[in-house]
């Protein structure tokens, strides 16, 4: 990027005067940089290849997922008299705004807590199970925002600007993938954990993507706690060609 200094003025200031404007014209721009959103980010993450196979596959799966959508929108609709679709300001890939779609099907807030309370005491896990339905019914809409190419099946949680901008040199990770339906966090370090960015960044391959997808279809229909979890350490060479180690474990 070429920056061209304002000339002097008429009167030639001298090499003490143009040297000061200099330092304070960069003195400003180095600020204009600092506050902008955008850091540096690398180029997207799986190109082409990704977001080909994510969108071949919610385009031929629109037959299933779309009807439950709007069943579920309309049974929202009936439970809570409220309109189901929301709409929030998620950031994107590069640092692009974009409106992320939900369904809001939990009872209002004051309810919450009675709808909450069996979940500790139940000792089954139906409660959970079905809080990780819930979950994924409110997520439907969000296969829209994949289509529109602004998300995609697999990839960071969707943040608010607000959670971007404390995370400084985890932001370059989380702007070069598209965010994801299906996202990292309950793999990787947990949901406040930014490592967890950089990690799937740098062990991104198409292996990675279907792994966290299958687990997170098995834990919607698996009875049992975690039998086994993609881990995301590092790998030895000759280890794993994705460059990830799956860990299986068994309950204790």
């Amino acid at each position: 990027m070429l920056i061209q200094l304002p000339s002097g003025s008429s009167d030639q200031p001298g090499p003490q005067n143009a040297e000061d404007t200099t330092t304070t014209f960069e003195a400003g721009l180095r600020r204009d940089l600092a506050s902008s959103p955008i850091v540096s980010y690398d180029s997207m993450l799986g190109g082409w290849t990704k977001r080909a196979i994510e969108l071949t596959l919610t385009i031929l799966t629109a037959p299933v997922w779309a009807p439950l959508m709007l069943v579920s929108a309309g049974v929202a609709k009936v439970r809570n008299g409220a309109s189901a679709f929301v709409s929030q300001e998620r950031i994107g890939y590069g640092g692009r705004a974009f409106n992320c779609y939900s369904l809001q099907i939990s009872r209002p807030s004051r309810e919450g807590a009675a709808d909450e309370a069996p979940v500790a005491n139940d000792a089954s896990g139906k409660a959970a199970r079905r809080g990780k339905w819930r979950r994924a019914f409110e997520r439907l809409p969000q296969l829209l925002n994949v289509i529109r190419g602004e998300m995609a099946l697999v990839g960071p949680a969707p943040l608010a600007r607000g959670q971007l901008e404390p995370m400084r040199s985890a932001r370059r990770y989380y702007l070069s993938a598209r965010p994801g339906v299906i996202d990292t966090s309950t793999i990787i370090g947990g949901s406040d954990d930014p490592s967890q960015y950089k990690i799937y960044a740098m062990s991104w391959a198409l292996t990675t993507d279907v792994l966290i997808f299958w687990d997170a279809l098995r834990s919607l229909f698996d009875r049992s706690e975690d039998l086994w979890k993609p881990s995301f350490k590092r790998a030895e060479p000759g280890q794993s060609t994705s460059g990830i180690v799956v860990r299986r474990r068994s309950n204790q």
